[in-house]
């Protein structure tokens, strides 16, 4: 399986996650407390279905954000194989020893893993033309509602408006994260397509 069908995979598989957001899941296993934690998954919601499905669409944001950042991260990886003349990561002469014929993947791997996301976004759209810029834009949304959720408990930020309203608890539904899952399939297959090799 290669990296682009393994993230397809993983954000389908998400899709049994968000159908357990559902109003009659919920209803079903509301007085559950199988771990014995003492409260009921009622009460760990303060008794509001909103809550409880809120919780699983924007867990299921973050796992699959998680998916994308390390796919988006491999194509880079992938593109500086085929293009070493773009990759500006610095090594010790003992590395390049030691790395050989390997040293051209080595480098790539380590530039792509310590690109921050918004830079590998900035070094997409520089040296990846043609993938759309309305699929680019949803990639960097879905990132900054994710940075809210991990980063600002939740609460929208100016970066967000007016998707969501800021200052106030971001609230996603089953069909929006599916919603983003979709477009964020559009982009990485664009962006796989860009990245093979080209055969001449």
């Amino acid at each position: 399986m290669n990296d682009y069908d393994y993230l397809i995979n993983q954000l389908n598989l998400l899709i049994g996650f968000l159908d357990v957001s559902e109003q009659d899941v919920y209803d079903q296993i509301k007085h559950h407390d199988q771990f014995g934690l003492g409260q009921t998954i009622e009460q760990l919601y303060d008794n509001r279905y909103e809550n409880y499905s809120n919780h699983i669409s924007t867990s299921a944001t973050l796992l699959g954000f998680a998916h994308i950042e390390d796919f988006i991260t491999k194509c880079i990886a992938r593109f500086l194989v085929s293009h070493p003349h773009k990759n500006d990561k610095k090594v010790a002469l003992r590395i390049i020893k030691e790395k050989g014929d390997d040293l051209i993947t080595y480098l790539a791997v380590e530039q792509s893993r310590e690109l921050k996301f918004s830079d590998k976004i900035k070094f997409i759209e520089k040296n990846i033309p043609g993938i759309s810029l309305e699929l680019i834009s949803n990639i960097k949304l879905m990132n900054d509602v994710r940075n809210c959720i991990m980063h600002n408990n939740g609460i929208a930020d100016s970066r967000i408006v007016p998707k969501y309203i800021e200052g106030q608890k971001i609230t996603l539904t089953a069909w929006e994260v599916n919603e983003y899952g979709v477009k964020a399939r559009k982009f990485a297959t664009e962006l796989w397509e860009k990245v093979q090799p080209r055969v001449i």
